[in-house]
């Protein structure tokens, strides 16, 4: 269309990120199991609890804390949000129960370390193991405060609370390896 000097406007198409591979966590022999991105480094604690991380700078931070009770009077598989209502989090936030049956909160929280603000999300899943027990895990992560609003990061905690959401727990209860 000759001399008008426009040039015509392309329309750029969205792709939908691509997720990233996954891979299983079996958490010590299997209390809990979930996935997390397949490149993320794995670290265990002597005395528990497990730290997940993508090897780059400013990376944030997954972690989980699992806890097991044992309960003065009997539990049943609808005990799970019973068990998060004595959480001192449980008045502020909604408690879900989940399809495998497992209650769950979710909520976030500021924090600041070496002066720099932190926002952690937290899930706390509650698994009922009749006729006296349940276990919580407690699942963070934990990014800088100016990455809250970012893509990746946005990414990665829909990613994490879908896997959180979909996390299986051991039907029992004893001595699990590290």
């Amino acid at each position: 269309m000759g001399g008008s000097g426009s040039r015509p406007v392309q329309m750029l198409q969205m792709m939908p990120d691509e997720e990233p591979p996954l891979k299983t966590i079996t958490y010590r022999g299997g209390v809990v199991t979930f996935r997390i991105p397949a490149d993320w480094i794995e670290e265990y604690g002597t005395e528990g609890g497990g730290t997940f991380y993508d090897d780059a700078p400013d990376s944030a931070t997954f972690r989980l804390e699992i806890i097991t009770l044992k309960a003065p009077s009997p539990l049943t598989a609808e005990s799970a949000p019973d068990v998060l209502s004595g959480l001192d989090q449980s008045a502020a936030a909604t408690i879900e129960r989940l399809p495998s049956g497992c209650a769950l909160i979710r909520f976030t929280e500021s924090a600041v370390d070496r002066g720099q603000l932190l926002i952690i999300t937290c899930w706390s899943v509650a698994h009922v193991i009749p006729p006296s027990h349940a276990r919580i895990a407690t699942f963070t992560y934990t990014l800088l405060d100016w990455q809250k609003d970012d893509v990746r990061f946005q990414s990665e905690l829909g990613l994490l609370d879908r896997e959180v959401r979909a996390s299986i727990f051991s039907p029992e209860i004893g001595v699990t390896r590290p």
